[in-house]
């Protein structure tokens, strides 16, 4: 991607990265961070680390020209911190407000792109205990947040007496919930950079579906690329993760997660700051495309922009 006018020849802009923050992935954006840091100083870049945790947040915003924004989850993603660099006129990388919005609540994003023929699967949205009695699904169930990543609080139901207390515990500390039939597939995530699609990775976990200890935590976790399914699969995939990112009007990287199954195929969430730690997808995939780290850093910094709300 060609620099914007932020970095040119004669005028090189202060970056500065937000890491941190105060969601409950504020580990995991540290670390996301920290490889973003090291790739864009390698690249040359004039680069300040900042948390919005951090009593000094709002001095050091004042001071540079353009935000890398490596915030995961909550405040971060979901069109908040968008909004209040907005209100400055800082340009930052990723996703405009609404994008954001949309895209972090799993409830907003299936509604939304249920209405381009995007197959999903069907989901209960639950905001009460005593909803849950609508249920019309039966177990195994997955239970998850319905505005978190990283898969962050998500639970497999596989006996419905658990389930009434699985439900109560996480209404308590999520609020917002979405239930959904369990689907047993191959979990592939596709990268689509810049408005384009950049490749697919299969993720086989030991566990029985990738969450957050899959993640992040477990070193069993295998990484297939490129993803093994058939190639009109990989090419109908495709097709959905572009339209995907053109009617949320997604900016920059994102990654937007699938279940392939043998007969079809439902998509599960988009992400629209995906991770950047050494474990994570999009630098895999993008690597696998010969795209470097620290290419891939730069090209996504140069996506930034104001975007208006």
């Amino acid at each position: 991607m060609a620099k914007n006018e932020l970095f040119t020849d004669s005028y090189q802009a202060r970056v500065g990265l937000l890491i941190g923050g105060v969601s409950s992935e504020r580990e995991v954006s540290l670390k996301t961070g920290a490889a973003i840091y090291d790739a864009l100083i390698k690249k040359g870049y004039d680069i300040i680390k900042i948390d919005p945790k951090s009593n000094d947040f709002l001095e050091k915003i004042g001071s540079i020209d353009v935000i890398f924004n490596a915030l995961h989850g909550r405040y971060g993603e979901d069109g908040l911190i968008q909004g209040f660099l907005e209100t400055l006129k800082i340009p930052y990388t990723g996703s405009s407000v609404v994008s954001s919005a949309i895209s972090m609540n799993k409830v907003f994003t299936k509604e939304v792109l249920t209405n381009y023929n995007i197959p999903i699967i069907p989901f209960f949205e639950l905001n009460d205990l005593a909803e849950l009695k609508n249920l019309s699904f039966t177990t195994p169930l997955v239970v998850k947040p319905a505005n978190e990543g990283s898969s962050v609080g998500i639970s497999l139901v596989k006996d419905e007496k658990l389930l009434n207390d699985i439900v109560k515990e996480s209404l308590e500390e999520y609020k917002e919930l979405l239930i959904e039939p369990y689907i047993k597939g191959k979990e592939v995530q596709v990268a689509v950079l810049n408005g384009e699609v950049l490749g697919a990775i299969e993720i086989r976990p030991k566990r029985e579906f990738y969450d957050y200890e899959a993640k992040y935590l477990s070193h069993d976790t295998q990484y297939i690329l490129p993803a093994e399914i058939s190639e009109n699969e990989l090419e109908q995939l495709f097709i959905y993760s572009k339209k995907i990112n053109d009617i949320l009007k997604c900016n920059g990287v994102i990654r937007i997660d699938y279940i392939v199954t043998e007969d079809d195929m439902f998509l599960l969430e988009v992400n629209t700051l995906p991770g950047m730690t050494a474990s994570s997808l999009v630098p895999k995939i993008a690597n696998y495309k010969g795209i470097s780290f620290e290419d891939l850093c730069e090209n996504i910094l140069f996506s930034a922009k104001i975007h208006g709300v």
